[in-house]
């Protein structure tokens, strides 16, 4: 090959070279995930799992910090006044909608202030009882509501969050009434539905799974419009008899707008490519967690639509934040 058609050849690979190679993270600095929910919840499971092989894939290191509060606001207050370089992503979830559905107060603009980069997985809620209440299925722990008005006590995490809503919708759906107690996330709340200071609640299928395999706790029924490969002998909230009973808890991660697209395609890049590592395959399977792998763009219409659809939930209910 003539030199002068090698430098030509050279320079057109280049141009044609996707922006995803050319986006750079400094070395000095770890990316940071920031995720709005205390260690150990299922949304902490999956974070680090995930972040553990987007590190090797991409050669860089990943610090995962916890920052509950607030409803997510705390946490995405601090994603939204970062830089928008790469270094600082937030881990978003259907909470993320059901922030912007509830919260009034917030420093920010859940719309317009981030930059949606991948959905990493889809999840049911698992409707569970202490195995102490005398129920087997979603018929009869709403007959036994109904003829105990508000003396079952539903755990949630916080008043406004995605699991208070939940359990709102299934007051309304199921015409009962139950008490609700507020916790600070996941791991607090199944721990006390397992000692029985509180009868039941809808826990995140990674936190959920586990106990009701090792007998800790009963489960009912699974949120998702299809059963959960990870239990495929439980039934759904429609199957029990609630055809609008559905909730998806999906999850991902984003970053400040105005993070260049070369970076957000190059983290969007390493996340599906994390996703088809075989452990991280396995181990979302067993935790009931599907996994997805979206494009930014897939990722920013649904948290348009889920915005929507968790506003509508919110008039209904008529619950308002602390």
């Amino acid at each position: 090959m003539r030199r002068r058609d090698f430098i030509r050849l050279v320079g057109s690979a280049a141009l044609a070279w996707p922006a995803t190679a050319q986006a750079q993270f400094n070395a000095s600095r770890p990316i940071t995930m920031v995720v709005p929910f205390p260690a150990g919840g299922g949304a902490d499971i999956l974070v680090r799992m995930l972040t553990k092989y987007m590190s090797e894939n991409l050669a860089h290191p990943f610090v995962v910090q916890n920052m509950p509060g607030a409803g997510g606001g705390l946490a995405f207050g601090h994603i939204a006044r970062a830089a928008p370089d790469g270094h600082t992503l937030g881990w978003v979830s259907t909470g993320f909608p059901v922030m912007a559905a509830t919260l009034s107060n917030l420093t920010f603009k859940p719309e317009s202030d981030f930059v949606h980069i991948c959905n990493v997985s889809e999840n049911p809620f698992v409707l569970v009882v202490n195995p102490q209440v005398p129920v087997q299925s979603v018929k009869e722990l709403v007959d036994l509501a109904k003829s105990k008005p508000n003396s079952l006590n539903f755990a949630h995490n916080g008043v406004a969050t995605l699991t208070n809503l939940v359990v709102e919708l299934l007051k309304i759906q199921a015409g009962i009434d139950v008490a609700q107690v507020a916790y600070r996330g996941d791991n607090f709340s199944v721990t006390d539905v397992i000692a029985g200071h509180v009868q039941a609640m809808f826990s995140n299928s990674p936190v959920a799974l586990p106990h009701v395999a090792a007998g800790r706790l009963r489960a009912l029924a699974v949120t998702t419009p299809k059963r959960s490969p990870a239990a495929p002998n439980l039934p759904t909230m429609v199957e029990s008899g609630y055809p609008d009973f559905k909730a998806v808890v999906w999850q991902g991660f984003s970053a400040p707008a105005g993070t260049p697209r070369g970076v957000v395609d190059r983290l969007n890049a390493s996340a599906r490519e994390a996703l088809q590592a075989p452990e991280v395959v396995k181990r979302f399977q067993e935790l009931g967690a599907e996994r997805v792998g979206s494009t930014p763009e897939q990722l920013s219409q649904l948290v348009a639509r889920e915005i929507e659809v968790w506003r509508e939930v919110v008039r209904r209910s008529g619950v308002k934040p602390n």
